[in-house]
């Protein structure tokens, strides 16, 4: 079957991977991602890929349903180079054997946090997004416009591969859940030498003191960027959201609301006038 990645043209300019990041969701990854900006880079994460609109999400779910569903030739790094061209910082959570493999010279980032301090931000974030599309209104507005299609769709591939077939609510497969959050950790520190590894827990504090010495970077006078709280979580999906949802109910409502007129229409004229 043919793959959306191999019918992208061939990048004209690949930019080298300077900084991965190999942590989970919900371990400070977009404050880190921010940081990463503020220092020159040009780093990619998953609001990159939300924002990026239907093709990057595509693109990101194909590169899963590939590795964890069997579905298609997982991305090596001629696809990785051809996807992530105009990025030096990766954010890759499920791809970090790949990452290590491909990008040997670059500097990584793990950063971790507490289980059940994990499991509940989860809970107050990603879990009720995920709860979200499969329920009325998302359920049937992604028929109406397509950028909300893609995101549901990316979302629902990412509760399959996270919570390993079950959902976000099954105790199983939040306990499968919480040992790949070990199990990665724990790979990455077999994977990557430990002089190209900084290892950082955010109960212990995180900040330009633990990556601007690993990275080589003064330390900036700008304070480091705030957490991805769960309210701040929430302003990003509204932001991203919002629009497009107030968008497709007016289609839809149109998409609705038309034949309704069409068929007031006819019965005035066939059936007759109220007067």
């Amino acid at each position: 079957m043919s793959r959306l990645i191999d019918r992208l043209p061939a990048p004209k300019q690949v930019r080298e991977k300077k900084v991965i990041v190999l942590s989970r969701s919900r371990v400070g990854t977009l404050s880190l991602y921010h940081a990463l900006t503020m220092l020159g880079y040009k780093a990619y994460h998953m609001i990159e890929v939300v924002w990026g609109g239907p093709l990057q999400m595509a693109l990101f779910e194909e590169a899963l349903r590939c590795k964890y569903l069997g579905e298609g030739k997982p991305y090596g790094k001629e696809e990785f180079d051809k996807w992530l061209a105009e990025y030096d910082v990766e954010i890759p959570q499920f791809f970090p054997e790949e990452f290590v493999e491909f990008y040997p010279n670059a500097c990584f980032i793990l950063t971790e946090r507490s289980l059940d301090s994990w499991t509940r931000s989860m809970n107050n974030t990603i879990t009720p997004v995920m709860t979200a599309i499969k329920s009325f209104p998302l359920s049937v507005l992604r028929n109406f416009d397509s950028v909300i299609d893609a995101f549901c769709s990316l979302i629902g591939v990412f509760e399959t591969v996270m919570y390993h077939g079950k959902t976000c609510k099954s105790q199983e497969g939040v306990k499968e859940a919480e040992q790949d959050t070990l199990q990665v950790s724990k790979k990455v520190k077999m994977l990557v030498p430990e002089d190209r590894l900084l290892v950082a827990k955010l109960e212990d504090g995180f900040g330009w003191e633990q990556i601007c010495p690993f990275l080589g970077h003064p330390i900036p006078e700008n304070s480091y960027p705030k957490g991805n709280t769960p309210p701040e979580f929430q302003k990003v999906m509204d932001g991203f959201l919002g629009y497009r949802v107030r968008k497709a109910g007016f289609i839809a409502l149109s998409a609705v609301a038309v034949p309704i007129l069409g068929l007031s229409v006819w019965y005035y004229v066939m059936v007759g006038r109220p007067w």
